[in-house]
């Protein structure tokens, strides 16, 4: 009997910080996130604990003390992260591109399933 694999794909993150205006409040606050290469950030304010991405508000989970929870997590992201937009920031990105290599720069081995012959 074989076992069952699960393979498991997450996008390299790295934290980033910026400061805006908080929807929720009105005001400007300190936000943080993880970014990924082709996916969004969902941004969470330190000073509510909502989240935000896409320009739409996250839902909030059902539970007691949820905000205390959400903001810890942003604290915890901002002390870590590096400001958004920065030199650190876009090296970040560059190097998450630069394995991504054009096709043409690809040699295929020359093997009957790889030519096609007319």
């Amino acid at each position: 009997m074989s076992t069952p694999t699960v393979h498991i794909n997450r996008p390299a993150t790295i934290a980033i910080r910026r400061i805006m205006p908080c929807p929720t409040e009105g005001v400007r606050r300190r936000f943080a996130a993880f970014d990924a290469l082709w996916y969004g950030a969902a941004w969470t304010c330190l000073g509510c604990g909502d989240s935000w991405g896409d320009g739409e508000r996250l839902e909030r989970p059902f539970k007691p003390r949820w905000r205390q929870e959400a903001k810890a997590r942003a604290r915890h992201l901002w002390d870590e992260g590096v400001r958004c937009g920065s030199a650190e920031h876009q090296a970040w990105l560059y190097e998450q591109m630069a394995p991504h290599r054009p096709v043409e720069d690809i040699e295929l081995p020359d093997t009957p399933t790889t030519r096609t012959e007319t």
